[in-house]
Protein backbone atom coordinates (compact mmCIF):
# COMPACT_ATOMS: atom_id res chain seq x y z
CA UNK A 1 0.00 0.00 0.00
CA UNK A 2 1.34 3.27 -0.83
CA UNK A 3 0.01 6.72 0.36
CA UNK A 4 -0.68 9.73 -1.10
CA UNK A 5 -0.19 13.05 0.49
CA UNK A 6 -1.64 16.24 -1.23
CA UNK A 7 0.96 19.48 -2.08
CA UNK A 8 -0.86 21.77 0.42
CA UNK A 9 2.25 23.78 2.38
CA UNK A 10 1.17 22.28 5.78
CA UNK A 11 1.63 18.75 4.94
CA UNK A 12 5.43 19.05 3.75
CA UNK A 13 7.07 19.43 6.76
CA UNK A 14 9.46 17.01 8.19
CA UNK A 15 7.54 16.14 11.45
CA UNK A 16 4.76 14.84 8.77
CA UNK A 17 7.25 12.99 6.27
CA UNK A 18 8.83 11.57 9.50
CA UNK A 19 5.29 10.07 10.99
CA UNK A 20 4.48 9.11 7.43
CA UNK A 21 7.68 7.43 6.98
CA UNK A 22 7.07 5.97 10.60
CA UNK A 23 4.01 4.34 8.94
CA UNK A 24 4.46 3.97 5.16
CA UNK A 25 8.27 3.23 5.10
CA UNK A 26 9.30 4.61 2.21
CA UNK A 27 6.21 3.87 0.21
CA UNK A 28 4.99 7.55 0.27
CA UNK A 29 3.98 9.91 -2.84
CA UNK A 30 3.91 13.55 -1.82
CA UNK A 31 5.56 16.97 -3.17
CA UNK A 32 9.12 17.55 -1.66
CA UNK A 33 8.75 13.83 -0.13
CA UNK A 34 12.10 12.36 -2.35
CA UNK A 35 14.05 15.40 -1.45
CA UNK A 36 13.85 15.98 1.85
CA UNK A 37 13.73 11.75 2.55
CA UNK A 38 15.60 10.64 -0.48
CA UNK A 39 12.67 8.35 -1.05
CA UNK A 40 9.53 7.68 -2.45
CA UNK A 41 7.94 9.38 -5.32
CA UNK A 42 7.44 12.79 -5.81
CA UNK A 43 3.46 14.07 -6.67
CA UNK A 44 3.20 15.02 -9.46
CA UNK A 45 2.25 18.30 -10.86
CA UNK A 46 -1.53 19.53 -11.14
CA UNK A 47 -2.33 15.76 -9.88
CA UNK A 48 -6.17 16.41 -8.94
CA UNK A 49 -6.62 16.26 -13.04
CA UNK A 50 -5.33 12.70 -12.81
CA UNK A 51 -6.46 12.03 -9.62
CA UNK A 52 -10.28 10.45 -9.81
CA UNK A 53 -10.73 10.26 -5.85
CA UNK A 54 -10.08 14.62 -6.07
CA UNK A 55 -11.97 14.64 -9.52
CA UNK A 56 -15.11 12.75 -8.38
CA UNK A 57 -15.00 10.72 -5.36
CA UNK A 58 -14.75 13.83 -3.07
CA UNK A 59 -17.14 16.30 -4.45
CA UNK A 60 -20.02 13.61 -5.65
CA UNK A 61 -20.10 12.30 -1.76
CA UNK A 62 -19.37 14.85 0.98
CA UNK A 63 -23.28 16.49 0.51
CA UNK A 64 -24.33 12.72 1.27
CA UNK A 65 -22.21 11.75 4.54
CA UNK A 66 -23.28 15.48 5.79
CA UNK A 67 -26.72 15.16 5.12
CA UNK A 68 -27.50 13.37 8.02
CA UNK A 69 -25.95 15.75 10.00
CA UNK A 70 -23.44 13.10 11.80
CA UNK A 71 -23.11 14.16 15.25
CA UNK A 72 -19.53 12.08 16.10
CA UNK A 73 -16.71 10.81 14.09
CA UNK A 74 -18.27 7.62 14.86
CA UNK A 75 -21.35 8.58 13.12
CA UNK A 76 -19.37 10.61 9.76
CA UNK A 77 -17.46 7.21 9.78
CA UNK A 78 -20.83 5.55 9.20
CA UNK A 79 -21.97 7.86 6.89
CA UNK A 80 -19.14 7.45 4.54
CA UNK A 81 -18.97 4.11 4.23
CA UNK A 82 -22.70 3.96 3.89
CA UNK A 83 -22.38 6.74 1.09
CA UNK A 84 -19.14 4.99 -0.32
CA UNK A 85 -20.59 1.10 -0.42
CA UNK A 86 -23.48 2.70 -2.26
CA UNK A 87 -21.97 4.11 -5.13
CA UNK A 88 -23.26 2.04 -8.14
CA UNK A 89 -20.97 0.21 -10.09
CA UNK A 90 -21.65 1.50 -13.53
CA UNK A 91 -20.84 4.96 -11.95
CA UNK A 92 -17.52 3.41 -10.97
CA UNK A 93 -16.80 2.28 -14.32
CA UNK A 94 -17.86 5.39 -16.43
CA UNK A 95 -15.46 7.31 -13.61
CA UNK A 96 -12.47 4.87 -14.62
CA UNK A 97 -13.20 5.57 -18.23
CA UNK A 98 -13.20 9.38 -17.68
CA UNK A 99 -10.00 8.57 -15.92
CA UNK A 100 -8.53 6.94 -18.95
CA UNK A 101 -9.63 9.84 -21.44
CA UNK A 102 -7.54 12.17 -19.39
CA UNK A 103 -4.80 10.38 -19.51
CA UNK A 104 -4.70 10.07 -22.44
CA UNK A 105 -5.34 13.74 -23.62
CA UNK A 106 -2.02 14.16 -20.80
CA UNK A 107 0.12 11.67 -23.04
CA UNK A 108 -0.64 13.43 -25.97
CA UNK A 109 0.17 16.63 -25.42
CA UNK A 110 3.37 15.16 -23.71
CA UNK A 111 2.42 15.67 -19.80
CA UNK A 112 1.65 19.66 -20.25
CA UNK A 113 -1.46 21.21 -18.14
CA UNK A 114 -5.01 20.12 -19.54
CA UNK A 115 -6.73 23.01 -18.05
CA UNK A 116 -7.34 24.58 -22.13
CA UNK A 117 -9.00 20.66 -22.53
CA UNK A 118 -10.70 20.44 -19.51
CA UNK A 119 -12.11 24.15 -20.23
CA UNK A 120 -12.89 22.82 -23.97
CA UNK A 121 -14.63 20.20 -22.85
CA UNK A 122 -16.34 20.09 -19.71
CA UNK A 123 -17.77 16.34 -19.86
CA UNK A 124 -13.98 14.91 -19.92
CA UNK A 125 -13.60 15.72 -16.12
CA UNK A 126 -17.67 15.81 -15.29
CA UNK A 127 -19.67 13.58 -17.71
CA UNK A 128 -20.30 11.37 -14.98
CA UNK A 129 -21.55 13.51 -12.24
CA UNK A 130 -24.83 12.94 -10.86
Amino acid sequence: MWFMQDSATPHRTNEVFDLLEEHFNERIIALGYPKSKNMGIDWPPYSPDLNPCDSFLWSYTKDKFYAGNPQSIEDLKTAIQTVIESIETSTLQRVMQNFALRLRHIIAIDGRHIEHVINKFPCIVFCFRI
